[in-house]
């Protein structure tokens, strides 16, 4: 019970220590605050939304019919390089999966104020259901 009594008060020192030196008003402030309080839940919550973005990610390309070798074509001429160099030696499949990451990926700036804003919910409901 004390050891209980001895991490809350750390962790309100510490979220004290964040709010005076200005740290607890970034994302970046509030996604440490996020990992040291709540640590495998925050981790668990984070990849459950990449996983689910990935997904929706996939399923945008399979039913819009996007192409990768066609979006490999636009790159080409878009930075210049000889026609062919990259989606010649494309497989279909891998330049697919390239493109739902590169995808993903640009979705960041979005999911990651998603994750920070939901964790404390999230996580306080799957650990009092538990």
């Amino acid at each position: 019970m004390e050891l209980r009594k001895l991490d809350s008060e750390l962790a309100r020192l510490q979220t004290l220590r964040a709010i005076n030196t200005g740290e607890l008003y970034t994302f970046r402030g509030k996604f440490k605050m996020l990992s040291r309080d709540y640590g495998m839940g925050f981790l668990a919550w984070y990849w459950t939304v990449w996983f689910a973005t990935a997904g929706l990610s996939y399923a945008a390309i399979e039913v819009g019919g996007v192409d990768p070798l066609i979006v490999a074509g636009k790159v080409e001429s878009f930075l210049g390089w000889e026609p062919m160099s990259i989606s010649g030696r494309l497989d279909p499949t891998l330049g697919q999966i390239g493109l739902v990451i590169a995808m993903n990926e640009c979705l960041e700036p979005l999911r990651l104020p998603l994750v920070v804003v939901t964790t404390k919910p999230v996580v306080n409901f799957f650990s009092k259901s538990s």
